[in-house]
């Protein structure tokens, strides 16, 4: 798991304590990540990867996950800036991918291509049942072997 960056846990240590005095208890991942307008994802990330190091508690319950600052002053040990693409771009190149594929599928459905594929495929299994010959002789036929 990649070490946040100084800048990326100060600012979670603040909206833990923001949130906490708005609501009067530990916010949620959720919360946590409308507030600062990361994914959710990364948000969690930032907890999971805080959590060790003694920065922050998680609060684990079977309906979500609760946030409280533990040692806001171990922040200082982390390294000042990001070392690089981290896990905040990978998210961010995933939701960015995921809203061209759901244009291209919004555009597909509006374009009216889709209606008129389906169009066509009923009308080519219309034309395949017109031309379909049972390959069974008929069985009130006089002489079968002539039905074939």
């Amino acid at each position: 798991m990649q070490t946040p960056s100084r800048p990326e846990a100060h600012l979670l240590v603040a909206a833990v304590r923001v949130l906490e005095h708005q609501h009067q208890r530990p916010p949620s991942v959720d919360e946590l990540a409308e507030l600062l307008r990361f994914s959710r994802e990364f948000t969690g990330h930032l907890v999971r990867a805080l959590e060790p190091l003694g920065i922050v508690h998680a609060i684990k319950s079977p309906f979500d996950v609760r946030v409280e600052v533990r040692d806001h002053l171990k922040i200082e040990t982390l390294p000042a800036e990001d070392s690089g693409p981290g896990f905040k771009d990978e998210v961010d190149e995933f939701h960015r991918q995921f809203q061209e594929k759901q244009k291209k599928l919004q555009n597909l459905f509006d374009s009216g291509e889709q209606q008129e594929r389906q169009r066509r495929r009923l009308e080519n299994l219309d034309d395949e049942l017109r031309r379909f010959k049972s390959p069974r002789a008929d069985p009130f036929a006089d002489d079968p072997e002539k039905s074939r």
